[in-house]
């Protein structure tokens, strides 16, 4: 999957179309994400995640890679104000995440979360209709606005012809594609994304990384995606953040953080590393030896 031309972070309103920032027009920029002296843990528990500084770039996709239990996952739900840290702070757009209002940041900030439950009666276009919740009055019904993002939504992920379908009919790569289309429908200017590649085929995963990216080319919007695969993710992203033990290891371009002593110290794996017009290509060769 081609990464396109960098995006222009000068983004504006697009009042004519989609809502949410236009990359093309003049107004306020795309927000960022930015951790600093930030320690996560549960329960009180030994820290998760500790770190000095990490910045999401505005306008652009970052992808958090790691090995499993490196914290990626709960740096994400930090930055969507699900986990309040131990100490430090992560800032959206400016400000403390943990100062907005829930409703308020939902309309600033999409989240598709690793798991994920609805009625298995609740067709596609309702399930979709939920993302338009933080932009509307408790008693109100849908408008004609809501309606046309909604649309929008659905035809963004090639799903429009599923809109009546019970989401419990669905395989699992339609059911993902019709939960990112609600995440979608909230018309956000940043969207975070936790393993939305997970057990789907090769096919599905590809329309969820390309609908999240063809975003972001067009709107400007700032994207936080975990992946597992590190070669996908390299492909897919603008910037590579790479966990280890709860702590960033490396980040930067994937042209710059794909090394062989990046995957043999991070991931645990020899690899040969090969650069092509779509980024860096990595060849497995053997487990490292504990």
């Amino acid at each position: 999957m081609s990464k396109g031309e960098p995006t222009d972070t000068t983004g504006g309103i697009d009042t004519n179309t989609e809502g949410g920032l236009d990359a093309d027009a003049d107004g306020p920029s795309p927000p960022e994400l930015e951790a600093k002296e930030l320690a996560l843990s549960y329960d009180a528990g030994e820290p998760v995640v500790e770190l000095d500084r990490l910045t999401v770039p505005a306008g652009e996709v970052t992808a958090l890679v790691g090995p499993n239990g490196s914290g990626k996952s709960t740096l994400l739900k930090s930055m969507n104000a699900e986990l309040t840290p131990e100490s430090g702070t992560v800032y959206f757009d400016g400000d403390d995440v943990q100062s907005y209002g829930t409703s308020e940041l939902a309309t600033k900030l999409g989240l598709l979360a690793q798991q994920n439950d609805a009625p298995a009666s609740t067709t596609v276009r309702d399930l979709a209709a939920h993302g338009r919740y933080p932009h509307r009055g408790f008693f109100e019904g849908l408008s004609e606005a809501d309606h046309e993002a909604i649309d929008r939504a659905l035809e963004r992920v090639g799903i429009e012809d599923l809109g009546d379908r019970p989401v419990g009919g669905l395989s699992g790569g339609q059911q993902q594609l019709a939960w990112l289309a609600m995440t979608f429908a909230q018309e956000t200017d940043a969207l975070l994304l936790d393993e939305p590649t997970t057990y789907l085929d090769l096919h599905h995963q590809l329309r969820v990384l390309r609908a999240a990216r063809q975003l972001n080319e067009e709107r400007g919007v700032t994207v936080c995606v975990v992946l597992h695969d590190i070669g996908q993710a390299a492909r897919f992203a603008d910037n590579l953040i790479a966990l280890k033990d709860g702590t960033p290891y490396e980040w930067g371009p994937p042209d710059e953080v794909v090394t062989p002593d990046l995957l043999e110290e991070v991931f645990g794996v020899e690899a040969e590393v090969g650069f092509g017009p779509e980024g860096p290509t990595i060849v497995p060769r053997k487990p490292v030896e504990e």
